[in-house]
Parts: structure tokens; sequence; C-alpha cells
């Protein structure tokens, strides 16, 4: 199992491109709003005193969102592109059933796109620190584990339900446009079902996460469960269409 496993890892770690591009693009954004705010200081330091410390790092939630963004990008990829490439029959050659290749590749897809989205907060979180933020607070013990939290609740959820979405749809480009459509818009959506029913939102993905990771009046067990449940409907689906689909 374990060796799979860190075969199955080196195989998604080669995709260069993909790992680059959602590694590259929320770290340079990062860096071009820390830069920003240290050339606005230097120049006029009196109007911008503040470059780091809870004003940098409040921009973590912006770098989240296109972080996750690039998860469901990985996520629809690496759960689309075997079938779509005929890579599928060769791993079946290898003795490993489909049931198990699916359940290896879960955590794995979550794991790589949780690290390709950490060294965008990484630089948020050091700027936080390190560079010049008279007047204000550094930012917490708390107030950085609440980021981080947050990006590894956000990017390891929605990686994982494009994952479930990639396998069940099975065509990559298709995969991508459904994953990012139900992020984008699709679970808004749905959640204007509360209109009608309000006790709904506590089971509303959206609402969970964001008591999960930021707290909340709703009960932290069920905002879990409804996580869990939302997670675990698109990768059944998409177990659902493996164990079927013709390799």
């Amino acid at each position: 199992m374990i060796a799979i496993a860190r075969a199955e890892l080196r195989r998604m770690l080669k995709r260069r491109g993909l790992i680059l591009a959602g590694l590259l693009a929320p770290a340079l954004i990062a860096l071009a709003i820390a830069v920003t705010f240290e050339i606005l200081h230097i120049v006029n330091p009196g109007e911008h005193p503040v470059v780091g410390g809870t004003d940098l790092l409040g921009f973590a939630s912006a770098i989240a969102i296109i972080s996750v963004i690039f998860g469901t990008v990985i996520g629809a990829i690496f759960g689309a592109e075997d079938v779509a490439n005929g890579t599928l029959r060769y791993l079946l050659l290898t003795g490993c059933s489909r049931l198990r290749l699916f359940l290896i590749r879960v955590p794995l897809v979550a794991l790589v796109a949780i690290l390709v989205a950490l060294p965008a907060l990484v630089i948020l979180i050091v700027g936080a620190f390190a560079l010049p933020h008279p007047g204000e607070a550094a930012p917490t013990a708390g107030d950085v584990w609440q980021q981080v939290l947050g990006l590894l609740v956000n990017v390891g959820v929605f990686s994982l339900i494009a994952y479930g979405i990639g396998v069940a749809i099975r065509s990559t480009g298709g995969a991508i446009a459904v994953a990012l459509g139900l992020n984008l818009v699709g679970l808004n959506l749905i959640g204007s079902i509360t209109l009608i029913l309000p006790a709904a939102e506590r089971w509303m993905l959206d609402p969970a996460i964001t008591r999960i990771t930021n707290g909340g009046d709703s009960s932290i067990l069920i905002a879990l469960l409804a996580t869990v449940i939302w997670v675990a409907a698109f990768l059944l689906l998409g177990l659902v269409r493996a164990l079927r689909t013709e390799a």
C-alpha cells in the first residue's frame, strides 16, 4: 500500500506544469501584495506606516480563494486524466484493484493541492511579522492558525470534491468546468434553499466550512458532519463510476 502511494504521489508530482502554475500564481500574488505595500511605505511612510502586521495577513483570505481555484483544477485533472489518457488499464495491470487505487489517491490529491497552496500563505505570514507595522500588534498565534486552518480545510475539501467530479465525468475539460462551476456558482444556488428552509443552513457546505475555520453559533460537530457528507457524496459518485468504467 505504501509503495503504491509513493508511486502515485510521484506520478502526480510529474505534472510539473500544473504543479508550478498552482504554486507560483498565488505565491507571486502574495509577494506582489507585500512588495506593493513596502514600496508605498518607502515612498510615503507617513501615509502608509503599516506594511505587515494583521493588515497584510488579512489578504490571506484572498490568497485562499485563488488557491481553492487551483486546488479545484488539480483535483479535477487528477480525477479525470487516467481514463482520458488511457492510463487506467496500465495501473490495473499492476494487480491493484480499482477500489484500492481510488482510496489511495483521495488523501494524495488533498495533500498535493494543500502543499501547492502553502507557499503563498507562508509569504504572507513571514511578511506580516517581518515587515514594518508600527503601532499595530503583530499577528497572534491564533491569527496565524486561523488562516492556516482556513487554507487547509478549503483547499482540501474542494480538491476532493473536484476529484470525485473528475472521476465521474472522465473528461478533463468537462470536469474542470463542472468543478469550478460548482465552486463559484453552484453551491450558492444550492444554498438559496435556506431562504425557504432556514434550518438547512447549517447543513450547507460554505456555512459549515466557515463554522469550522472561523467559529460561529452552530455546533462544530454538525459543521464537521456536514462537510464530511458533502465531500463523501462526491467521492462516492466518483467511486461508483470508477468501479463501472471500462479501462
